[in-house]
């Protein structure tokens, strides 16, 4: 079983109102049982499939981030670090009116790859899936099925492995969370002040960053979806030009390049890599050259093309060279 530790807290609060109740459980659920381990399942596919996620790094002053330092140091346990976090992000709540409470559920997965540290927010709108028991000092699951795991208010997730070594490469993206479209809305906005994230990366960062997950996902064989990956750069334009808005929806687009099946193909490969997305952002007109031309310069050279050429094979690199086939240009080149 992946998972190893596995907390809840409740912060009662009514929308509009000030007042905050906090419940904290002392002691973790034992994962064990299908029910249990469903319950985790569940948690981690919602967030996988949320389409509001972006991905960043702390800022140096969070204070989300010296409390999960002292617990990746061993100092505090896990139910301890959870704890104090809940009661950091109480008093966000208490100023901002707009927001409601829910249950706070902390997991951490290991894999074979990673261990992730894992936050969500669920409200219990059936009620009585999820209690308070007295007894343990703790809230406990009472049903196999919880239908609100389908429909996370909010998460975040820590890359723990990528975080330890960010220190020695600050262009690391290790944390993810729950982010609204191009502008975070107040409601939300408590959530990443309270984990503390460094502002987020820029359009042309983005698109970027979506040209490189295009290439690594390399030619697609698909029936109605076939095509190289230069082929798929140029369809990132026919994407943008069908929209008045020139706004990129990374899960749309991932829909138009590659099916209906593939919808997260792109933030997959960008979270597979280590590069930066978010649900959505604009391709300014300086962005459409890279998924247009290629402009590169090396020493004195400087070549910029339509991506286009190396489709007709008028420009060809292999064996470390550079071949461009095309007779005017030879022949300028030759009477200078």
């Amino acid at each position: 079983m992946p998972y190893k530790n596995l907390v809840i807290h409740s912060i009662e609060k009514e929308q509009f109102s000030d007042q905050v109740h906090t419940i904290k459980s002392t002691a973790s659920i034992e994962i064990e049982g299908e029910s249990i381990e469903n319950f985790c399942n569940s948690l981690k596919e919602s967030y996988k499939n949320d389409n509001r996620i972006s991905n960043t790094r702390f800022a140096e002053d969070s204070i989300f981030k010296k409390t999960y330092d002292i617990y990746l140091k061993g100092c505090i346990s896990f139910v301890e670090c959870s704890s104090e976090l809940i009661d950091l992000i109480s008093v966000l709540l208490k100023t901002t009116k707009s927001a409601k409470g829910g249950k706070f559920v902390f997991m951490e997965e290991k894999t074979n790859r990673n261990t992730f540290y894992y936050i969500f927010l669920i409200r219990d709108t059936k009620g009585g899936q999820i209690e308070y028991s007295e007894e343990s000092s703790k809230y406990i699951l009472n049903s196999v099925e919880y239908a609100d795991t389908n429909n996370l208010a909010m998460s975040a997730r820590i890359n723990q492995d990528i975080y330890k070594n960010a220190t020695d490469n600050i262009d690391l993206n290790y944390l993810s969370f729950t982010y609204s479209g191009t502008k975070q809305s107040v409601v939300s906005a408590y959530f990443s002040n309270w984990l503390g994230v460094t502002k987020l990366h820029k359009d042309n960062e983005y698109a970027s960053a979506l040209k490189k997950a295009i290439m690594l996902t390399g030619d697609y064989v698909d029936d109605g979806y076939s095509g190289t990956a230069t082929e798929k750069l140029q369809l990132v334009l026919h994407y943008v030009q069908a929209k008045n808005d020139e706004i990129v929806n990374i899960y749309s687009l991932s829909e138009y390049l590659y099916g209906t099946s593939n919808r997260n193909l792109i933030r997959n490969k960008c979270d597979e890599n280590n590069l930066i997305f978010t649900e959505r952002f604009k391709l300014t007109p300086a962005s459409k050259n890279l998924f247009q031309n290629i402009s590169v310069k090396v020493s004195e050279i400087r070549l910029q093309f339509p991506r286009t050429l190396l489709e007709k094979k008028i420009i060809q690199v292999s064996d470390g060279k550079v071949v461009i086939y095309d007779a005017p240009l030879a022949d300028k080149i030759q009477k200078s």
